[in-house]
């Protein structure tokens, strides 16, 4: 199937910046969608950089550490791109990579209809940079939050001191680490302190194949999950039971979604990224500039969302508000 050379050009060009005699690697796995290997290997050749497509497991739960000799390949090349159907993009080796200044674009999960024209990678990531990382001041300017939504979440909580994080889908610089389409800006609760409910009528994100039928309540106290309710429930406490971990009930990030040509589908990343929505995880909160260092990062997405700082709504459904 055909991949735009548009959009093509927009996640090698604009996102990641690929220039000659560079080293880019391509993180793959059983499930990654061939046409779009190949368009994106085609295209760093076609740029004067070298490509080497390396294959790995399908991992079950997100956040998993790929091999040994992945790992090394990361820390010896210019820059990344994950095309692996779960999302291994908090991972220590990534992490490493990052740290040794290569640039890295996370997209498991991704199609070839992720790539159409009109879609989420057929925006300017450049135009909509500045609305990100506005949100993303206003996060680590307040000090709570509150998220509704039409479907019923109402969850409020404290986020003294806590950075903004803005993901803008631009990783042109050394260490650079953004996961286009998504757009986003968001942050870590600070522990313990979120109360409410959440309603997930989006979609689990890497927790079997969405978007929901039914909406699912997540229900928290004081930071922590405490009740589960709906009838795809399972595909959540499945995955926290897979993971085995007793800090998986931790409200690990608050964030909402900023690009405009995204929508709800059966693409984790572009569910993720659609205007409009916002998303919590549960779990690890590290790379948000929490401090629970749980084994996997699981997100949760809601559909209509209004967000506030401190009692003043700043984005109603996808709408800026002055």
């Amino acid at each position: 199937m055909l991949v735009p050379e548009r959009t093509v050009s927009n996640v090698l060009d604009r996102c990641l910046g690929v220039t000659r005699d560079e080293d880019v690697v391509i993180l793959t796995d059983s499930q990654s969608d061939l046409d779009v290997v190949a368009a994106l290997r085609l295209g760093v050749e076609a740029r004067g950089a070298r490509c080497v497509v390396a294959s790995m497991e399908r991992y079950a739960r997100p956040g998993s550490e790929p091999p040994r000799s992945i790992a090394g390949l990361l820390l010896a090349c210019d820059a990344a791109i994950e095309l692996t159907s779960t999302f291994i993009g908090s991972s220590q080796a990534r992490q490493a990579a990052s740290a040794s200044g290569v640039r890295y674009v996370c997209m498991p999960g991704v199609e070839v209809d992720t790539f159409r024209l009109g879609g989420p990678l057929d925006v300017d990531f450049d135009e909509l940079r500045p609305l990100t990382e506005q949100l993303a001041a206003g996060w680590e300017q307040a000090s709570r939050f509150r998220i509704t939504s039409r479907g019923g979440t109402d969850i409020e909580g404290s986020v003294v001191g806590r950075k903004g994080r803005a993901l803008h889908g631009i990783a042109r610089t050394a260490g650079a680490y953004m996961a286009p389409p998504d757009i986003e800006a968001g942050t870590a609760p600070v522990e313990g302190s979120a109360n409410g409910v959440v309603v997930v009528d989006a979609d689990f994100l890497f927790m079997g194949q969405g978007p929901l039928v039914e909406p699912v309540a997540l229900h928290f106290r004081d930071g922590l999950l405490i009740g589960i309710e709906g009838p795809e429930a399972h595909r959540l406490t499945d995955m926290i039971e897979l993971c085995g971990d007793d800090r998986m009930t931790n409200l690990a990030e608050v964030s909402v979604g900023l690009n405009p040509n995204g929508r709800v589908c059966g693409v984790a990343m572009e569910t993720e990224s659609t205007l409009g929505t916002a998303h919590i995880a549960l779990g690890n909160s590290i790379a948000y500039g929490g401090t629970v260092a749980a084994v996997a990062h699981l997100d949760c997405v809601m559909k209509d969302a209004v967000l506030e700082f401190d009692g003043r709504e700043v984005l109603h459904e996808g709408k800026l508000v002055p």
